[in-house]
């Protein structure tokens, strides 16, 4: 089934949204005798399952040379989806055996640019009884990191942006009813970074494939978000006088926590920011003296310069029209992702942006970062991918008029993808409840804050949960563990596991109004709970009650936050 690439993105949602219409009858008959017997069956998307594995409960070696432990008994389904010549998605699904089955079904993420199937999510979902279904974006040979492969092919381009998410989506659930004799009572989406781009994608254009979405650090607005990443490159490679040693890092952060750890509305004892909205600080208090002969701890000129470029943001150079918001002060450092500064963490060596790949597939092999033009070139990069792979238009309504629940999170420590940009994302929804032109200015759309009208309408279907200390879909200072799958056992209550929150939510009708995060001695479980944090639905914020143990969080509650002007990008950037 061969689809256009330049095809309206609403347009192929409904010829996929025909295609879903046969999802439940395309394995039409009596239910196979056993997982095995699985293999070879046709599936949904141009698909067939090429094995059908039963797996025993306890431990599973998975091909990713990752060892999941406390399982129960599942099918393991791997099927290859091929709804274009060009395309080629794997997907699994882990079917819980028997009782084990918790009725539902669970579509999940993947990260960077994909590649390769995420058994980590694979695991969390089918530990906690989900039907679990996975992709690998449709990219390989391309890797998480790189995506150069893809230049010149399309339609990968379209199975990246919405296909490959979709059509798992109509798969999983295809195969899951075919084994259990009956549907899904109810369906989730669970995914962190690109995955919250996938999930945001989903709620905006296929709003009927989920019942309730969970999206963390979302990679949504993808074209202007590595449009930062090259901003940055610019601001501290071009010129090797702006260069920042990979040391100064913790001296920044440092810096930033003395000025700001209380204003943010944290205790003096914090190691994180708990709003880093609330500070101002600037590079200059950490400028070196004109006179100074050792500059290892202080910044020099060119060095304050660049960092505050890089807070600010990429901007158009001729108009000052803001493309995507900078990173959060605190964010600094203690990442397990490479600021322009932070060489040696992450990757060995840095020579470019990370995950440059959509450059190369709009402007050739050739294509190098420091020519970007941030006047000329965001438009050209827009018009080609911007429809395909972005799900940037805020517009929410038909996945609300479906019943549909979104639960959303983001590190406040994220230096990957500044956090303020969901902040904007959540704000931009609840200006267009509000009845504002998409196109408003940003000044308008950041007023919607004090509205508490409009607010309260989004927070019916749409709660977002930021996280203090958190980098990016986990680590970092503060506490982070709330939803990871990577934890075994992972949580099963509904008050630290935000999936459970979310399904509570849908099932239930109790809307989350906390979530207890948890900071385990060095991110290891198995050496003990340093602290826990009750985490806020937005814009409320966890406030120190002044008394008890702070590392409890009962000792803490939520309360007001600050109203904050947040810099939204220009309506000429929101594609």
């Amino acid at each position: 089934m061969t689809r256009h690439p330049d095809l309206h993105p609403r347009r192929r949602g409904l010829a996929l949204a025909l295609l879903a219409g046969t999802a439940l009858s395309a394995l039409a008959g009596p239910a196979f005798a056993a997982c095995g017997d699985l293999a070879g069956a046709s599936i949904p998307g141009e698909g067939s399952i090429t094995a059908a594995t039963a797996v025993p409960a306890g431990s599973f070696a998975a091909p990713d040379g990752t060892t999941y432990p406390n399982l129960p008994a599942f099918c393991r389904v791997e099927a290859t989806l091929t709804p274009t010549p060009d395309s080629n998605i794997r997907i699994e699904v882990w079917l819980p055996e028997g009782s084990a089955w918790n009725g539902r079904f669970l579509g999940t993420g993947n990260g960077g640019y994909g590649g390769a199937i995420r058994y980590d999510e694979l695991a969390g979902g089918t530990q906690l009884g989900f039907a679990t279904a996975n992709q690998d974006a449709g990219t390989a040979p391309s890797t998480s990191g790189n995506a150069k492969a893809l230049i010149g092919r399309p339609e990968k381009w379209n199975d990246f942006g919405t296909r490959a998410a979709h059509l798992m989506t109509v798969a999983g659930k295809a195969v899951t009813q075919q084994y259990y004799t009956a549907p899904p009572s109810r369906a989730y989406f669970s995914g962190c970074s690109f995955g919250g781009q996938q999930a945001f994608n989903e709620a905006e254009k296929f709003p009927d494939d989920y019942d309730g979405i969970l999206a963390g650090a979302p990679a949504n607005n993808r074209t202007h978000l590595q449009m930062a990443g090259v901003w940055n490159f610019q601001a501290t490679r071009l010129d090797p006088a702006t260069t920042i040693e990979p040391e100064k890092a913790p001296l920044i952060t440092q810096s930033v926590l003395q000025a700001c750890v209380t204003q943010s509305g944290g205790l003096p004892t914090d190691t994180y920011l708990t709003d880093p909205r609330a500070c101002r600080w600037d590079p200059g208090a950490l400028q070196c003296a004109e006179d100074a002969s050792d500059t290892s701890q202080c910044l020099t000129p060119p060095q304050v310069d660049a960092l505050r470029k890089v807070y600010d943001g990429p901007r158009n150079p001729r108009t000052g029209a803001l493309l995507y918001p900078g990173i959060s002060r605190g964010s600094e450092s203690g990442s397990t992702f490479d600021l322009p500064f932070n060489e040696g963490v992450g990757r060995a060596a840095i020579d470019e942006p990370q995950f440059p790949g959509l450059f190369y597939w709009v402007f050739g092999p050739n294509w190098d970062w420091r020519g970007f033009d941030f006047d000329r070139d965001p438009p050209l990069v827009d018009d080609v991918l911007a429809p395909v792979i972005n799900a940037n238009t805020a517009d929410l309504s038909a996945f609300r008029d479906h019943g549909g629940k979104l639960l959303g999170f983001h590190g406040f420590a994220d230096p990957l993808v500044p956090p303020q940009e969901q902040v904007n994302y959540y704000l931009r929804v609840t200006a267009r409840g509000a009845g504002l032109d998409p196109a408003a200015p940003a000044a308008d759309i950041s007023a919607v804050q004090g509205d508490h009208a409009a607010l309260a309408r989004t927070q019916e279907f749409y709660r977002l949960f930021m996280v203090p200390g958190m980098g990016h879909c986990g680590g970092g200072p503060g506490p982070n563990q709330f939803f990871n799958a990577t934890i075994s056992p992972v949580p099963a209550d509904p008050q630290h596991n935000a999936l459970l929150a979310l399904q509570r939510w849908v099932e239930q009708g109790q809307a989350p109004t906390s979530i207890i995060a948890t900071k385990y001695v060095n991110d290891q479980p198995a050496q003990g709970v340093a602290a826990t944090r009750p985490l806020c639905a937005f814009p409320r914020v966890s406030r120190y009650s002044g008394q008890g143990d702070p590392n409890d969080s009962a000792s803490f509650a939520c309360a007001r936050g600050g109203d904050y002007e947040a810099p939204i990008a220009a309506p000429e950037y929101r594609r």
